[in-house]
């Protein structure tokens, strides 16, 4: 098995900016949801433990030796629910690589929605707490991660803008995994 690494730094805004920069060199162990990856980068890791407002989380990712990568979301919330909207992914010419970054199809089209331990409050697409439009992703998996991904184009080495919108609002136990793999 081959393994890599490859470069993310990042940018989570709030009313002051946090910059940090992080390599991740991975050979990973799939799963049902996952499949078996060569290369991973992991953009956030984030638990919390108190309500999280609407954020915007801002990564730059470089392509290793690929030709397509994949964006995963791993979730969990016990017991209430993350918010997930307004996910770009850009090449250097602003060309949007994503479908349905939006969610305002009202549906998980053009993503692969997992859940290999059928955990309860699956994630789905609703219309009662976006960041911008009708509609967000809203994930309460409890007692396990669930996952939401996309498959995209990419040119090996090259950089990309990947950009999304985050919120929680449970004061419990709550997990977020965000990860480009291929």
């Amino acid at each position: 098995m081959t393994t890599s690494t490859t470069m993310a730094s990042s940018t989570m805004t709030t009313s002051t900016t946090m910059t940090t920069s992080k390599t991740t060199t991975t050979a990973t162990v799939s799963n049902v949801c996952t499949g078996g990856e060569v290369y991973t980068t992991q953009l956030l890791y984030l638990t919390l433990t108190a309500t999280l407002p609407w954020k915007k989380c801002s990564f730059n990712y470089t392509a290793p030796n690929i030709t397509s990568a994949t964006i995963i979301f791993s979730l969990r919330n016990d017991p209430l629910d993350w918010y997930l909207d307004d996910i770009t992914i850009t090449d250097s010419s602003g060309i949007e690589l994503l479908s349905n970054g939006d969610f305002e199809l009202g549906d998980l089209t053009s993503w692969t929605y997992c859940n290999p331990n059928n955990a309860a409050h699956a994630g789905f697409v609703g219309s009662s707490t976006p960041h911008n439009g009708y509609y967000s992703y809203v994930d309460g998996s409890v007692n396990a991660s669930d996952y939401l991904s996309q498959k995209f184009t990419v040119a090996p080495y090259n950089n990309y803008s990947v950009k999304f919108w985050l919120s929680a609002n449970s004061d419990k136990s709550s997990f977020a995994l965000v990860s480009i793999t291929s």
